[in-house]
């Protein structure tokens, strides 16, 4: 899940694959980077347009899918664009 940030340390040798060593933590997972994207793009339209995005349910969950998309294409690529017109009647 996105809940948690977790990292192994493993040893590979001779066909033998060794866990030398485990940890996460769990303020630090997909979840926390989406709700980071999520916090920036409404800050963002608010100082645009005066429009509080937080208060709109609808535009909220575009949000959250937009920032989970964002994430996802920056796994793989330097930059990504998230265009969400119409994101509420007021705008």
């Amino acid at each position: 899940g996105g809940g948690t940030f977790d990292v192994s340390v493993l040893e590979i040798g001779d066909g033998v694959v060794e866990v030398k060593s485990t940890s996460g933590n769990n303020m630090l997972g997909g979840d926390d980077f989406d709700k980071k994207v999520i916090d920036w793009l409404i800050d963002e339209f608010k100082k645009e347009s005066g429009i509080d995005l937080a208060k709109d349910k609808m535009a909220s969950q575009r949000l959250r899918d937009a920032a989970e998309k964002a994430k996802k294409e920056l796994s793989t690529m330097m930059e990504t664009t998230i265009s969400l017109p119409f994101i509420t009647a007021d705008s």
